[in-house]
């Protein structure tokens, strides 16, 4: 059974819709990690819901994929 996630369900909807930006983009979570000067350990954690983000390790990964930020925000929040 998989463990309920920590985070609130509009903040996980945030991380995971930066997932998929980031596969669709066909970026590694190394490759992400190391252009935006995370550990690639921050970005698979997160994804994989072991870790909380803060606002501005999101926002970082949003500019590293060229994602617009208030966009993405509204879209998890819809």
């Amino acid at each position: 059974m998989a463990r309920p996630s920590q985070l609130d369900p509009r903040e996980r909807k945030l991380v995971l819709l930066l997932k998929r930006e980031r596969m669709r983009k066909g970026i590694s979570a190394n490759k992400l990690a190391a252009q935006i000067g995370l550990a690639r350990t921050t970005i698979t954690h997160l994804e994989s819901d072991d870790a909380c983000p803060t606002f501005w390790v999101l926002l970082k990964i949003a500019d590293g994929l060229g994602v617009n930020f208030p966009e993405l925000v509204s879209e998890a929040f819809d």
